[in-house]
Order: structure tokens, then sequence, then C-alpha cells
């Protein structure tokens, strides 16, 4: 952990929990839009990358070459 997210979390802390309650939803949130846009990320890569693999290997089909 870094020493900036150990100072929030000590000052957040310090909060009345109802507040230290809103404050972990947000941070809980944050982390599952970076996941979840981190996966789509990963999974549209994949997809150029097999895209670009079927279109190499059907150019090279069609000039009597094998995809390597």
């Amino acid at each position: 952990m870094t020493a900036l997210l150990e100072k929030a979390i000590k000052r957040a802390s310090a909060l009345p929990k109802q507040e230290q309650e809103a404050i972990g939803t947000l941070i809980l949130e944050e982390i599952a839009d970076i996941n979840a846009y981190d996966a789509l990320h990963d999974r549209a890569h994949s997809e150029i990358a097999a895209d670009q693999f079927s279109t190499l290997t059907t150019y090279r089909s069609r000039r009597g070459r094998k995809a390597k």
C-alpha cells in the first residue's frame, strides 16, 4: 500500500461510521470499474489479435503460403 493510500485510510478512519461506509463504497466501486475496463480491454485485444491472425491466414492461403 502506498503512503498516500495509507494516509487517506487513516484520515477516513477518523470520520463517522456512515461516512466511512460511503467512502468504502466509492473505493470498491472504483476498483470494480477499473477491473471491468481492464477485462474489456484485454478481451478486445484478444479479439483484435484473432482477427489479425485470421486475416493473415486468409491472405497467405490465397497466395499459397501457410501462416506461421
